[in-house]
């Protein structure tokens, strides 16, 4: 840490940058200790020796009741004797225990814009800024110079591989980026690149309110709605754009997709965490098939068959109602289901197949092919791919076994073709 020479200080030129070391802090102190300090700055202003006023704050610093004022005296004697990194260094763990101490931060923050640190001098005015009209118009004058370097280092930590470092970076960004769409397009587009995708929509819904949106921000929008913000305001997006842009094919995609998944809002959470699910079993493929297709939920089976191993399961309900409904099959030596058992994806899409053979009218994605018991491997792709159920034919691995995510994604594919019945 950079010292002060022992010895006159120069005749201070008022600064509004070094207020009286009590001022904004925000715990109360003893009045002899506060005049005691007020007594040790005043000093200073009126041209005391810096090495003075920092042997007062080391006593000071002593008591506890003191501690942090003192430490704002002792920053202000580094100032004054010409060193803005050993006030720098005085104040930065100063602010962190006291983030609106206002007489800290202002002096930190004209500290760090000296010493060319922007991103670090707007930090520390915008934590003060509703409390010191000086902080504020600071804030205001560098707050685009600050946001274009912190965005340039945030970007370069993302290029170093330095994720960490730019995910504190963007924290402390966007606590204080100016308004502007500028600054929010920056802003929300890093957490973007962080995959933050709650700050990435936090952003752009500022910016939406802010301006009128090009139609690429309100799709992004509408995607981050879908997936971890408000699904019906998504949907709302989609039809509006769906109206604006009758012509464009992605829209309607996008829109067929925001109207499975908010549908699948008013499932229970049970059903709805199914799609997070790394890798599903029988007995949640079955809940999940029961869940989002109403048809099967409020069919009738003709058959009464109870799975000997379901009795006491979670899904029990769901289970018998597939089972049932001959949706999925039980052993019928063993007159079990084995719903603990890894689902595998040929189990989802024999599933769906039964799902769409069960609807009114053949598809004619079957071309007179049933969905039975000795229905092979290789025949349930095909029929799979030709009904639709597989956004490519190579992804069927029927053996593999089952994400919710790819579990969802073909019951969405199921779902298209029921309502093009």
């Amino acid at each position: 840490m950079d010292r002060p020479e022992v010895g006159p200080a120069p005749v201070v030129r008022r600064t509004p940058f070094l207020l009286p070391p009590t001022s904004g802090y925000p715990a109360t102190i003893d009045p002899a200790l506060a005049e005691r300090l007020e007594r040790a700055y005043g000093d200073l202003m009126r041209g005391g020796m810096s090495a003075e006023a920092l042997a007062v704050a080391r006593q000071s610093q002593e008591n506890a009741d003191s501690a942090a004022p003192a430490t704002v005296l002792a920053a202000q004697a580094y100032f004054i004797a010409g060193s803005c990194s050993g006030a720098v260094a005085e104040l930065t763990g100063l602010v962190a225990e006291w983030p609106q101490f206002v007489a800290a931060q202002v002096l930190l923050g004209h500290c760090r814009e000296s010493l060319g640190d922007l991103p670090g001098a707007a930090s520390a005015y915008a934590a003060v800024a509703s409390l010191n009209r000086l902080a504020e118009a600071q804030l205001a004058k560098i707050g685009r110079q600050a946001r274009d370097a912190a965005v340039g280092r945030i970007r370069g930590w993302l290029a170093g591989e330095d994720i960490e470092a730019a995910r504190a970076g963007l924290t402390d960004l966007k606590d204080w980026a100016p308004g502007d769409a500028e600054s929010l397009i920056a802003v929300s587009e890093l957490a973007a690149a962080l995959g933050d995708r709650r700050l990435e929509l936090e952003f752009i819904r500022a910016l939406v309110g802010k301006a009128v949106p090009e139609r690429a921000v309100l799709e992004r929008q509408a995607q981050l709605e879908l997936d971890v913000g408000n699904a019906g305001a998504g949907l709302a997006i989609l039809e509006q754009l769906q109206l604006q842009h009758p012509e464009e094919p992605g829209i309607g995609v996008s829109l067929e997709r925001a109207r499975f998944d908010w549908r699948l809002t008013m499932l229970p959470d049970s059903a709805q965490g199914l799609a997070a699910s790394p890798e599903l079993d029988r007995g949640q493929l079955a809940a999940l098939l029961y869940w989002v297709f109403p048809r099967v939920r409020h069919s009738r089976p003709a058959k009464a068959i109870i799975a000997s191993d379901v009795l006491d399961h979670p899904y029990r309900t769901e289970i018998v109602r597939v089972v049932n409904l001959g949706i999925m099959a039980i052993d019928p030596n063993l007159h079990a289901f084995r719903p603990h058992d890894a689902a595998q994806r040929a189990d989802a899409l024999l599933g769906l197949l039964r799902v769409l053979e069960r609807s009114r009218g053949a598809l004619d994605c079957f071309g007179g092919s049933a969905v039975d018991a000795d229905l092979s491997l290789e025949s349930t792709c095909e029929l799979a791919a030709r009904c639709q159920l597989l956004d490519e034919p190579a992804d069927c691995l029927p053996r593999a076994t089952l994400p919710g995510s790819t579990a969802m994604n073909m019951a969405r594919n199921a779902t298209r073709q029921l309502e093009q019945e």
